[in-house]
C-alpha cells in the first residue's frame, strides 16, 4: 500500500527519504564545485563546494536522527527517543561552525597564494547547476517540513536558501572577473565563510535551549485556554505544565476543577473533546483533578 504522511512511521520514513535526497544531492554538488574551484583557481567556488560537503553529512546525520528518534519508548527511555533530533542538531550546528573556520581559513590561504584564474564558464555552468538542485532540495524540504514541523529540516531548508544566495556572490564575483579583471572570490569567500559561521551560531543557540527544556509557548498557552473557555460550564483549567520528549512526545500536563453539577457523561464527553482539540494542536494531554476539588 502506497504510504501517505498519515500513516504509522511516516515522520521516521519522510524525514530519511530528505536527508537521503539531501545528501545525494549535496556530494553531487561538492563533487562539481571542488572540481572546477581547482581547475579554474577560484576560491569561492571551493568554498561552497566544501560547505555542500559539510551539508551532506548533516543530511546523514538528518538521517541517522529521524531512524533513532523513530524507535519506541524502552524501560530506560518509556517516553521514546525522539529528543535525538535535538543533540543531532545540536550537532549539526557544531559542523557548520567548524566548516565556517574552514572556509575562513582556506580563504585567507588564497589571499597569500594566489592562483591564476581561468574559465569562468565553467563557474557560470556548476553556479547555475547548484542554484537549480538547491531550489528544488529547498522546496522538496519546505513541502514534507509543513507536515513534519521538524527542526532539523526547518534548519536544512534554512541552510539550503543561504546556499543559493552564496552561489549568486560567486556568480557577481565571476562577472566581475570577467568584465574588469579584479578578482573578488576571496572576499566572496570570506563573506561565505562568516555567513556560514553565523547560521551556524543560530543553529546551535536554538538546538541548546530545546536541550535545555523551554517552557510552553504563549502562543499555545492561549490556544489551549481558548479550549477550556468554550467549555467553562463544565471544567476549569487552574494550571499548565509542559514535558517536551520530541517533536512527535510533546506531553502538556492539565489541573482542572470539574462542576459538580454535570453528568459522568456530560464530563466524559467534555474530556474526549479536549482532548482531541489538544492532540490537534500537537499536544498530547494527561489531566488530573486540582487539589482542591480533591480535598474539597
Amino acid at each position: 500500500m502506497e504510504q501517505t504522511l498519515t500513516q504509522p512511521m511516516s515522520r521516521e520514513n519522510l524525514g530519511a527519504r530528505v536527508g537521503i535526497l539531501s545528501a545525494a544531492g549535496n556530494l553531487l554538488l561538492f563533487a562539481c564545485k571542488y572540481t572546477a574551484g581547482i581547475t579554474c583557481g577560484n576560491v569561492a567556488v571551493l568554498a561552497e563546494g566544501y560547505d555542500n560537503l559539510m551539508d551532506a553529512l548533516n543530511s546523514l546525520l538528518v538521517l541517522l536522527g529521524f531512524r533513532m528518534s523513530g524507535r519506541k519508548g524502552d524501560s530506560l527511555h518509556p517516553y521514546g527517543h525522539g529528543r535525538v533530533e535535538y543533540v543531532l542538531g545540536l550537532i549539526i550546528s557544531m559542523t557548520i561552525i567548524l566548516a565556517g573556520v574552514s572556509m575562513f581559513r582556506e580563504s585567507i590561504h588564497w589571499i597569500r597564494h594566489p592562483r591564476d584564474r581561468s574559465l569562468p564558464l565553467l563557474v557560470y555552468g556548476v553556479s547555475l547547476l547548484s542554484i537549480l538542485v538547491k531550489c528544488g532540495m529547498s522546496a522538496y524540504t519546505r513541502h514534507v517540513n509543513r507536515e513534519l514541523d521538524s527542526m532539523a529540516l526547518a534548519a536544512c531548508e534554512q541552510n539550503e536558501a543561504a546556499d543559493i544566495k552564496m552561489t549568486m556572490l560567486t556568480i557577481g564575483s565571476a562577472a566581475l572577473y570577467s568584465l574588469t579583471g579584479l578578482s573578488a572570490d576571496w572576499i566572496v569567500g570570506i563573506m561565505i565563510s562568516v555567513l556560514v559561521m553565523k547560521d551556524g551560531f543560530q543553529s546551535f543557540i536554538s538546538h541548546f535551549t530545546l536541550l535545555l527544556g523551554e517552557g510552553i509557548s504563549g502562543q499555545q498557552q492561549s490556544q489551549i485556554q481558548a479550549v477550556f473557555d468554550a467549555r467553562k460550564e463544565l471544567v476549569t483549567l487552574k494550571q499548565i505544565d509542559f514535558h517536551d520528549y520530541g517533536p512527535e512526545r510533546r506531553i502538556v500536563s492539565l489541573q482542572i476543577t470539574v462542576n459538580p453539577s454535570c453528568s459522568q457523561e456530560e464530563v466524559n464527553g467534555c474530556m474526549d473533546g479536549i482532548e482531541g482539540e489538544l492532540r490537534a494542536l500537537g499536544l498530547s494531554p494527561v489531566f488530573s483533578l486540582s487539589m482542591e476539588q480533591i480535598l474539597g
